[in-house]
């Protein structure tokens, strides 16, 4: 496997940052990682490190990023569990992985013809079986909306099980974003 950390960034004291799949998101000092310079419309992106996120392994060492960002990716992934499963493999224990999804009621879900998995706030735990990686939070987003994201808030705060059980339909969230940690 070939280190790809750019030499600007091995230099650097502080925490090791990844950006995966970073798009238009480029992050100063972190490393942006994403599967070409150029995006679905061929327009140019700025990244330090291209690689397909479905090749395994990822171009990094073991124990290297105390913290790695995944922006509304994980659902184009063809195996979000083995994603999860090489995250654990490159980050150092303590490290925090934040990972932003659609939720399978928004209509940014369906909109994107690119999107492989659909998601509910329960969907990580399946994924982190038998993983060394812990929930530290997981938020619904219900809207952009003040008023609909006051109402969502009213319904989520019992339960969330039963907000997509049976009112997603009349309040559909916009996302859910999941903080995790690694713990070996």
């Amino acid at each position: 496997m070939k280190n790809k950390i750019p030499d600007k960034l091995k230099s650097e004291g502080g925490p090791k940052r990844l950006n995966l799949g970073c798009g238009f998101k480029y992050r100063e000092g972190w490393i942006n990682l994403d599967i070409s310079n150029t995006d679905i419309y061929q327009r140019k992106i700025k990244v330090d490190v291209t690689h397909d996120l479905d090749k395994f392994p990822y171009p990094f060492p073991d124990n290297y990023f105390d913290e790695v960002l995944m922006d509304n990716v994980l659902e184009h992934l063809e195996k979000p569990s083995r994603v999860l499963e090489e995250l654990e493999r490159i980050c150092k224990n303590n490290a925090v992985i934040k990972v932003i999804v659609p939720h399978f009621s928004g209509y940014k879900a369906y909109t994107d013809h690119t999107h492989k998995h659909y998601f509910t706030i329960e969907s990580i735990d399946l994924m982190l079986r038998n993983r060394k990686i812990e929930i530290v939070k997981a938020k619904l987003e219900i809207s952009d909306n003040a008023l609909i994201r006051f109402i969502g808030k009213f319904f989520t705060m019992f339960s969330v099980r039963i907000y997509e059980r049976f009112l997603y339909g009349y309040f559909p969230a916009q996302g859910i974003t999941w903080i995790l940690k690694v713990k070996r």
